[in-house]
């Protein structure tokens, strides 16, 4: 048994799946996304502080956790009133490891120079979309030059932000973006699934490892790869029509290329498919494996499938909330 779960990683690791990386291959990654030469505790704790604070936004009630809810695994359900195209949120944990982020892929690591500012690279894809949700109409709505005039107004925000970057900090809309991805860069879910793939052979039951294979061998990993299980933008409705594609009204983009949702923690954030169609994991795998890869998957098959999934939950670490710093109006 041993000798067939090694050839089982063996597989997965030829197909293109990685682990999460760990210790100082993730925090050289981390520094790569980010300006600053390393990423300091003092940095994640003001970004923890911002991403927890609604006065960031035009109406001051909805934070980034507002919506990237970390108690729900990074995601949340907003009414169709706020959300006419009816999209579901994606997790924001693991973002890091995505190399677009949105669903039509207006971020991405491709882009030749970041749309907003030059302050950021290609690669700053965490920051460049904590600095684009901070204003946009159908995200915070809110107003970033108030934003940085007010927190450069109040003591006690200052006293954080000079104890990230020194006394001599200038607030600007790239450090306050900079700072929120310091924080959620750490918000990685390590799970069994890495311990398995990283060589330990008894981090999965035989159950899991088959459905694995499963996974690999009907040909989900084509879009499902890399680090994350996904986030990359590939072509959708490969070989059918999505049967929901009119609901929410979100289109592909000209390429008829969406971004693939990651499969991590998928066992716990339902509902399915950027539209939120289905809300059994069994029916959206069902429909995924005829849109995209022309087959009906056996019940046998997809009931494999899911028992692989459960091995992709992780654990959060445990968070403290901040106790955010006074603003004056």
């Amino acid at each position: 048994m041993a000798l067939r779960m090694q050839e089982i990683i063996d597989k997965a690791n030829a197909s293109g799946l990685q682990p999460l990386p760990n210790d100082n291959k993730l925090l050289s990654m981390q520094r790569s996304m980010l300006n600053v030469a390393k990423m300091t505790k003092e940095q994640i704790e003001l970004g923890k502080i911002l991403y927890f604070d609604p006065r960031l936004s035009g109406d001051k009630q909805h934070s980034c956790n507002s919506c990237h809810n970390i108690s729900l695994f990074g995601v949340s359900n907003i009414n169709k009133e706020n959300n006419p195209k009816q999209l579901v949120v994606p997790t924001i944990f693991n973002v890091m490891f995505n190399d677009t982020l949105y669903y039509q892929g207006e971020i991405s690591k491709t882009d030749r120079a970041d749309k907003n500012t030059t302050a950021f690279g290609p690669n700053y894809t965490v920051a460049r979309a904590a600095l684009k949700a901070l204003s946009a109409d159908n995200e915070m709505r809110g107003d970033i030059s108030k934003i940085v005039s007010s927190i450069a107004k109040s003591d006690e925000y200052m006293s954080y932000f000079k104890r990230a970057y020194g006394t001599k900090v200038k607030i600007t809309p790239e450090i306050i973006a900079e700072s929120l991805a310091s924080f959620i860069m750490t918000l990685n879910t390590f799970s069994r699934y890495d311990d398995f793939l990283a060589g330990n052979i008894k981090a999965l039951s035989v159950a899991e490892a088959e459905g694995l294979e499963v996974f690999i061998d009907n040909g989900c990993v084509a879009c499902h790869n890399g680090i994350n299980l996904g986030g990359s933008m590939q072509p959708f409705e490969v070989m059918r029509q999505y049967r929901f594609k009119s609901q929410g009204g979100l289109e592909s983009d000209s390429n008829n290329m969406l971004k693939v949702s990651t499969l991590r923690n998928v066992t716990v954030t339902s509902p399915y498919f950027h539209n939120g169609a289905f809300t059994r994991l069994e029916d959206a795998v069902k429909e995924m494996g005829q849109i995209q890869i022309g087959i009906t998957l056996s019940s046998k098959d997809i009931k494999k499938i899911i028992a692989f999934f459960q091995s992709l939950r992780g654990n959060p670490s445990s968070l403290e909330l901040p106790i955010l710093p006074f603003m004056g109006q």
